[in-house]
């Protein structure tokens, strides 16, 4: 669906989820998942689940508190899309 052009493609293959975790852990990135099935606004989440079309460009992502949250990734799970909302790590 979209993922932030500097980041790798990970399929699914065995050991993708371990290189992900290692790519983001080298970016200095802390990462926050949002999902359209629990969206804010119920209206969303049902509009995707009842029309059984898999376009949710009508979506906005709830975004994390916080400042500098950017959306490194939205993909397809079997629960319906997600939102990966991504920060760099602020160290003391």
């Amino acid at each position: 669906m979209f993922q932030h052009p500097d980041m790798p493609d990970f399929g699914e293959d065995e050991g993708d989820a371990d290189k992900c975790k290692a790519w983001i852990a080298a970016q200095g990135l802390k990462v926050c998942q949002a999902s359209l099935e629990y969206h804010s606004d119920e209206a969303i989440s049902e509009r995707y689940f009842e029309a059984g079309d898999p376009d949710c460009s009508y979506w906005e992502p709830d975004r994390p508190d916080g400042d500098g949250w950017f959306c490194l990734a939205i993909h397809d799970t079997d629960d319906g899309p997600v939102c990966w909302w991504a920060r760099r790590v602020v160290t003391p």
